[in-house]
């Protein structure tokens, strides 16, 4: 069961590295672009972004890898379908949309463009804010229900 234990450490570690991140763009790095903080916010927007995505990507695709093995390894599939267990079904459907927007999206310009309708450079910062604060706190409420159900509270 070493094996398992890889692969739980590594789902673990990626998930702290790919929310923790979610969390601080969210909490510290977009407020300082709204509030006009940071001189050259497009300038500083690229520059975090060229830094962040790389290691987002990383990190989602290690919690894909490692969550598909360890379904596989323990023979989960049937937990998706209990009621009890949302929260599994959650980070599944988390997940995609994750890959969907680092993969799919984000390459083809799909989300530039989308952050980039309407209204002037503040309203755009604060929309890309409000949708970075609804994924993170989609993510802590997964989490919570992971941490609970799989310690028998859920």
């Amino acid at each position: 069961m070493a094996d398992v234990a890889v692969a739980l450490v590594v789902h673990v570690l990626s998930v702290v590295w790919w929310i923790g991140s979610l969390a601080f763009i969210t909490a510290v790095f977009l407020p300082l672009l709204r509030k006009a903080q940071l001189g050259d916010e497009q300038a500083a927007f690229h520059a975090i972004e060229n830094r962040f995505e790389p290691q987002a990507r990383i990190a989602v695709v290690l919690v894909g890898l490692s969550g598909i093995y360890l379904l596989f390894r323990l023979n989960l599939w049937s937990v998706f379908l209990q009621a009890r267990f949302w929260w599994l079904d959650a980070m599944a459907l988390y997940w995609l949309l994750f890959m969907l927007l680092l993969f799919v999206l984000g390459p083809t310009g799909v989300l530039r463009h989308v952050m980039r309708r309407g209204g002037d450079e503040m309203a755009r910062w604060r929309r890309m804010q409000r949708v970075h604060l609804v994924l993170l706190v989609i993510a802590l409420v997964i989490i919570a229900g992971a941490v609970s159900g799989s310690h028998g509270f859920g």
